[in-house]
């Protein structure tokens, strides 16, 4: 068989090698839902009345066993543990539906750290323990997810909800920063995975479903920060009471191992092919030079830019899932000011088809309307799509979203 003959299949090979270590594009694993549980804590005021508060938890344990230890917040049992827990009249239970709930108990907790550990009077089938890595420089820009009961959610559509794991919300987002904060010392990861209330205590997973860090809180001065404790922070607290659990097995790199596995490919194919333009040369055959390849939207991410004064330049990226406007900061991811005039409390709502490479904007029966560049009012509750590079207002012209692939 001539060499001409067996580039192709070269080729061909060396683009399997380089699709076979490369992972898949990074998508939840919905064996995550397998290990959260509702949390609900209640303690008793002055009067006796009792006043309830909700949270999320994850199991933990060994693997292929039946878990009986919860990782939460501190903060989502404070209440509890200030009022006495049960002795002061406190009530804790893990909701597995919305009429199946098992009491649990406080087993630790570090309130600096904010976490707290819960265990069961008994080991439970109807979760699974869930995994945990701990996160490193080289997951820099990798995707995230976030997942718990927000109450913004059940604010935001009256639904019908049992508050089963079906029931849990997934955010996604990247990890843009790995910190220790100053005066406690405790390791966080920054990311731009939405949480609000409710959120707290969930886990936020990597892209194989290992746990990196416990939800916690988000920023009050930059609607796209979040934060989450490290798993570090965990870890210390477990070993301590002898609680068991399982780390994933060693990621396969993050980002440095799919740049290497490109780099190998590309090696082979880029070897393969001097070899084949230097039989051509020797032959007299002529060479065509490669076709340049355009840039695809894909590869951007989409974002939204507001253009008010308010905001700084404030870039808000969607992340796979719809991001709704206005005013009500517990169910808006980019928040206007109260009092800003022209916005509405949820004005509309902005997604992303990835598919059409289009925006779609959705008014949300705003009182000022939301309006196309040139003035045009969208009818409330219709899906309008727009290219990347156009723009919209709320109300005002002052209130002006740049609507862009960054």
């Amino acid at each position: 068989m001539k060499w001409t003959k067996k580039v192709p299949a070269l080729l061909l090979s060396a683009l399997m090698v380089g699709a076979a270590v490369l992972p898949a594009s990074a998508a939840f694993q919905q064996g995550v839902l397998d290990g959260i549980v509702l949390i609900r804590s209640g303690a008793p005021d002055a009067d006796g009345t009792m006043t309830y508060w909700r949270g999320t938890g994850f199991f933990v344990g060994e693997e292929g066993q039946d878990p009986e230890y919860i990782v939460t917040n501190c903060h989502v049992v404070e209440e509890f543990i200030l009022t006495g827990k049960s002795l002061g009249g406190g009530e804790l239970h893990v909701l597995y539906d919305q009429d199946d709930q098992e009491e649990a108990y406080l087993v630790d907790y570090d309130a600096e750290k904010d976490l707290a550990v819960l265990k069961l009077a008994e080991p439970t089938d109807k979760r699974s323990p869930l995994s945990m890595r701990e996160a490193e420089d080289g997951m820099l820009g990798d995707e995230v997810y976030a997942v718990g009961y927000p109450l913004a959610a059940d604010a935001t559509v009256q639904a019908v909800n049992s508050f089963s794991k079906d029931d849990a919300t997934v955010t996604t987002g990247s990890i843009s920063r790995l910190l220790t904060e100053s005066g406690t010392g405790r390791e966080l990861i920054q990311t731009d995975a939405a949480l609000s209330g409710g959120n707290s205590g969930g886990p936020l997973t990597d892209g194989a479903g290992a746990v990196l860090g416990v939800n916690t809180y988000g920023s009050d001065l930059d609607q796209n920060l979040f934060y989450a404790v490290s798993v570090s922070e965990l870890l210390p607290i477990l070993e301590r009471n002898n609680i068991p659990y399982t780390m994933a097995p060693a990621a396969g790199g993050g980002n440095t191992a799919v740049y290497a596995a490109i780099g190998a490919a590309a090696v082979v194919v880029v070897v393969a092919a001097v070899v084949v333009l230097g039989r051509r040369k020797k032959g007299g055959a002529p060479s065509q030079p490669a076709a340049a390849q355009p840039e695809t939207a894909g590869e951007l991410q989409p974002v939204l830019r507001s253009l008010a004064s308010q905001h700084s330049g404030m870039v808000v990226a969607l992340h796979h899932q719809p991001v709704q406007v206005g005013r009500d900061r517990a169910t808006c991811r980019l928040v206007y000011q109260d009092g800003t005039p022209g916005v509405s409390s949820r004005h509309c709502q902005i997604a992303f088809d990835e598919q059409a490479g289009q925006f779609l904007v959705t008014d949300l029966n705003s009182t000022y309307g939301t309006f196309l560049a040139d003035g045009q009012r969208l009818a409330p509750n219709t899906p309008v799509k727009l290219p990347p590079k156009s723009s919209i207002y709320l109300g005002e012209v002052a209130n002006t979203i740049y609507l862009e692939l960054g």
